[in-house]
């Protein structure tokens, strides 16, 4: 390791906690390369503690045996530090080689201070084939015409639903092709022939989970350009449903810290959330209720549509070992690390028909929720933009004193769209 760096490593090991993952070899000071030859290559993640061994570990596993001159050190760090940790590393020049970025709203901020590979010119001259990751690599990793990570997962918004209490209430399931507002009714119709404290529908009160209810009321909408006012029938909508009891009013929600355990304690009819929380759910050993999922229901007048996240997987531009670092992350986004990721019960960024299989024979759906999870069109909130997140805090702000009664839905729009206008010619 070169002298430069040696002090801005020690730090990392203490912040970081560095977990080696495989065979690991001893590493020598000559940027990752060991004495048998072969070349480690510093992954950062987070909970690796958590999920690395029913995640992580077989499909790195898997990469080191295909490739046995390359080794994987795993840098972790818990979810809630990752963000921060991860930027210090790279600013501070850590010979860190591929990176997780958080999700596909903090990409924008890693990509705007120059930490992420461009990786367009790898896939020209490699011939890569990108048509597997659909949508969601043009929507949320190119800019500028060039593609800076590759989806690892993915995560479509769902609606989860209790079959039990659907059965008890006397109501039909919920289907994929259902407007907001039959979601309305049907809540409506579970709270007035359900018993006291079950509620018809339900969903995170944070803004990254609020925000892609609130934009799919316009098609094509653009979170730095689009009219805000587009998200008033959203906002109204929300405030029908806790007005009626068929939702949990807001403050109890965030007083209580409630979470997906509710719909696990049987209490939420419906639920809205992503495609990880199937995973959850069949985790579960003793659940108690059957369940399904039903396609995220869309905006009258508007084109039926998903919204969908993202885990992009990134090289640093620092990394003295590009063509190792290439080889791993199409292994983990490709086909090969996509068929092993899908038998967790997560959906990859890969996406063809054999990793469909692989997804279908792990996975425990109907048929009906299968289709809910395929071929689904997504929208997103337009060009990526490193403000992305800051416009999303600001919204949760605001979208709070709505919920709580203390401004309006047009006060809402207002302050947002001057606070939009003042992050944007900060940003300039």
């Amino acid at each position: 390791m070169k002298k430069k760096v040696l002090s801005m490593l020690m730090v990392a090991a203490m912040v970081f906690g560095l977990t080696a993952c495989g065979n690991g070899g001893d590493s020598k000071d000559d940027g990752g390369a060991s004495d048998d030859g072969s070349v480690t290559l510093r992954l950062a993640l987070w909970d690796y503690d958590v999920d690395g061994p029913t995640t992580y570990d077989p499909m790195i596993e898997a990469f080191e045996k295909a490739n046995p001159d390359i080794k994987i050190e795993v840098v972790n760090a818990p979810s809630a530090d990752y963000e921060t940790k991860l930027t210090t590393m790279l600013a501070g020049g850590d010979d860190v080689d591929l990176f997780f970025a958080k999700s596909n709203t903090s990409l924008p901020g890693l990509y705007s201070k120059g930490y992420c590979m461009n990786l367009s010119e790898l896939f020209d001259s490699d011939g890569y084939d990108l048509t597997n990751y659909g949508t969601v690599l043009e929507q949320q990793m190119t800019f500028d015409g060039n593609v800076y990570a590759l989806p690892f997962r993915t995560n479509d918004w769902l609606l989860f639903y209790n079959k039990d209490l659907f059965d008890a209430a006397g109501v039909a399931y919920p289907t994929n092709d259902m407007t907001w507002q039959q979601v309305a009714d049907t809540a409506k119709q579970i709270v007035a022939n359900s018993d006291d404290g079950i509620y018809g529908f339900e969903f995170q009160p944070k803004m990254g989970f609020i925000f892609p209810f609130l934009t799919n009321c316009s098609d094509g909408f653009d979170i730095t350009t689009s009219d805000l006012s587009v998200t008033v029938p959203a906002v109204d909508w929300i405030m029908d449903m806790m007005d009626s009891g068929a939702m949990e009013e807001y403050s109890d929600s965030k007083s209580l810290n409630k979470d997906q355990t509710y719909f696990f304690n049987g209490e939420w009819a419906m639920m809205w959330n992503g495609s990880w929380f199937v995973q959850n759910l069949n985790s579960q050993d003793n659940l108690g209720f059957e369940w399904g999922v039903a396609k995220s229901p869309y905006w009258e007048g508007c084109e039926k549509s998903n919204f969908v996240t993202s885990t992009p997987l990134c090289i640093s531009a620092a990394t003295e070992h590009k063509d190792e670092a290439y080889t791993f992350l199409k292994f983990m986004c490709g086909e090969e690390g996509a068929s092993i990721l899908a038998t967790t019960n997560l959906i990859p960024g890969y996406m063809n028909d054999t990793v469909l299989q692989s997804y279908l024979e792990h996975v425990e759906l109907d048929d009906s929720s299968v289709e809910a999870l395929t071929d689904n069109v997504t929208h997103d909130f337009g060009e990526p933009n490193t403000i992305f997140s800051q416009i999303i805090s600001a919204g949760q702000q605001e979208l709070e004193l709505v919920l709580t009664d203390n401004e309006t839905a047009d006060d809402f729009v207002k302050n947002l769209t001057d606070q939009r206008e003042e992050l944007i010619s900060s940003a300039q």
